[in-house]
């Protein structure tokens, strides 16, 4: 229908994203475009989306790494539905293993998808957005944008680059009627923080099974790779016992998008919220060192 929100949704073929969709797409006056670069992944959405599939939920071929097929895909959907009302950033790839050990083509896809696609697609809806003085923008994050993981440092650095640019959109996002919601635990507009950490998808099951060049080996084993073993094994455990489901990160993401006045920052889930406040208390960062150093011994 014409009155239904148009919501755009990247990197759909499992976990939060489809979860999502899934979600939105059989809550009344929404219309979602669900999306991925692969086609052939859409077996599960398609499956899951039962009979909204077709009706209040299309599945679209979007690439946010290839700038091609960003621009053809935001002009398209424009042209055939009139508008992008929200648009929901998910898409991202993972990464862990040494530091030394990350290649600078491996280092540059990561942040092609992480950052600067997810860059990309923002500025293509943006225009339409602020000429209708309307929208709403979310950037699905991590509290790995706030709280460091060792070997993880590629990931990790892409997150806050994720939250140094929204932060610095949201004012002026704020002055045309777009809200951003987006994970930020330090800027204090009016925006809201979806703020997940551990979730049940397999987003993290393929970076701890080594699975889609996740994990980055090494030929060398040194006095840095035997740290992996003990810190996996005693805060990898403990983090992982924190796990949520990706429904029910949906379910918040659905809230922001129907709350007129969403709060600045949403955790998903009350341990998440001590972690994040743990940092906030120590502006020298020392007790987040000292508590993550914890771990190697």
């Amino acid at each position: 229908m014409a009155s239904d929100k148009i919501v755009v949704i990247t990197g759909c073929s499992s976990g939060i994203g489809l979860e999502t969709a899934v979600i939105l797409a059989k809550e009344k006056g929404y219309k979602v475009i669900a999306t991925m670069r692969n086609l052939k992944k859409k077996d599960v959405l398609e499956k899951a989306a039962a009979d909204t599939l077709n009706k209040s939920m299309i599945i679209k071929e979007l690439d946010i790494s290839k700038e091609d097929s960003i621009v053809g895909f935001v002009k398209n959907t424009i042209k055939e539905e009139g508008r992008i009302d929200v648009l929901i950033n998910n898409a991202a790839v993972g990464q862990f293993g040494k530091f030394e050990s990350v290649s600078m083509e491996q280092m540059q896809n990561l942040f092609q998808t992480n950052v600067f696609g997810t860059a990309r697609i923002t500025q293509e809806v943006l225009p339409d957005m602020k000429k209708r003085k309307s929208g709403q923008i979310i950037f699905i994050s991590s509290v790995a944008g706030v709280k460091p993981f060792p070997f993880m440092d590629f990931y990790i650095a892409s997150k806050f680059a994720i939250e140094g640019l929204v932060g610095n959109l949201a004012p002026l996002l704020h002055h045309f009627n777009i809200r951003i919601s987006y994970k930020s635990t330090y800027l204090p507009y009016s925006v809201t923080s979806v703020q997940p950490g551990p979730v049940k998808t397999p987003f993290a099951t393929n970076i701890s099974d080594n699975k889609q060049g996740s994990f980055v080996p090494t030929s060398e084993t040194d006095e840095t790779e035997a740290l992996i073993a003990p810190f996996m094994k005693t805060f990898g455990q403990e983090f992982m016992s924190h796990i949520q489901d990706g429904e029910e990160v949906a379910q918040l993401i659905k809230k922001c998008i129907i709350d007129n006045n969403p709060p600045v920052v949403v955790q998903t889930s009350e341990a998440i919220t001590e972690m994040v406040a743990k940092i906030l208390v120590d502006p020298t960062g020392n007790k987040l060192r000292d508590e993550l150093g914890a771990y190697f011994k």
